[in-house]
């Protein structure tokens, strides 16, 4: 989970807690964002250099070399993930170039209004059925699990990979599972610190055998690799794969499943902890 402390009376603790979360600099951003900040600098700054370009002192001169990168990664193929993070590492090093990549960030709009994003389609109920009983067959008992808390919480896929035994709450009397999240993406933004409530009862169900075989601390995911991994090899042996499911699926297909079930678009949004219709 991500790094929070609450805030302590003393100075010299409050001192300690900040040191170990680092500095204000290195708080503005996540760890994976930085990485793939520093990723696209470093790619932007390759293609400055083979093409015996130099990063230019005045600011108002760097739109037009960013601009002329984008043109290149669009000629050449690349993702725009990578496009937009170049222009966000390069406010994000030096805030005031923001409103002076004007021409840059201009390219980038009409490379979204003219190339849809390829996003994760969604998994029909049936489809999440077919790769539950696949797994228990297989003997892939908490990967089972995994799938129908992902698909009916409705969970992001980094939220999915980090839940352990410690983060359910299960009531019995009422058959229904509260799933700790601590400080998401969205709850970040608000302050607070997010869960989600779990009431399908097949789900309730094989969650709750879950819980009781396993140890405090285990994860439900073992690790984000051999996840992924079986997650692959399902769709492989079922022969999805041509759908181009990918974990991101999951919820997806749970908003799907629970908008069709409930027609409720607010519910949906609450539910899936989603801040505006439009997303």
């Amino acid at each position: 989970m991500s790094k929070v402390v609450l805030e302590n009376k003393d100075p010299r603790t409050r001192a300690q807690q900040r040191q170990k979360l680092g500095t204000l600099k290195q708080l503005t951003v996540q760890p994976a964002t930085r990485a793939r900040y520093d990723k696209a600098i470093d790619a932007f700054l390759k293609f400055l250099t083979s093409n015996k370009l130099q990063l230019p002192y005045q600011r108002e001169r760097i739109d037009a070399l960013a601009a002329e990168y984008l043109e290149h990664l669009w000629c050449t193929g690349a993702g725009r993930g990578l496009a937009s993070d170049t222009l966000a590492a390069l406010q994000d090093q030096d805030p005031r170039l923001r409103g002076l990549l004007q021409t840059s960030w201009r390219l980038l709009k009409t490379w979204h209004s003219h190339e849809i994003p390829s996003r994760a389609p969604p998994f029909p109920e049936f489809i999440l059925q077919c790769l539950v009983g696949w797994s228990l067959f297989q003997g892939h008992f908490s990967f089972a699990v995994s799938l129908m808390v992902g698909f009916y919480g409705m969970l992001r896929t980094g939220e999915l990979l980090t839940l352990k035994k410690e983060h359910f709450s299960l009531f019995v009397a009422t058959g229904v599972a509260v799933i700790s999240l601590g400080y998401t993406k969205g709850g970040k933004r608000m302050g607070a610190m997010e869960s989600v409530t779990l009431t399908h009862v097949t789900a309730i169900s094989y969650l709750k055998q879950w819980l009781q075989l396993a140890l405090p601390g285990q994860s439900l995911c073992r690790t984000p690799s051999a996840w992924r991994k079986i997650f692959s090899d399902g769709l492989q042996q079922l022969k999805l794969h041509s759908f181009e499911f990918r974990p991101y699926s999951l919820r997806r297909g749970g908003a799907t499943w629970y908008f069709t079930k409930f027609s409720s678009l607010d519910r949906v949004m609450v539910m899936g902890r989603w801040q505006a219709a439009r997303t």
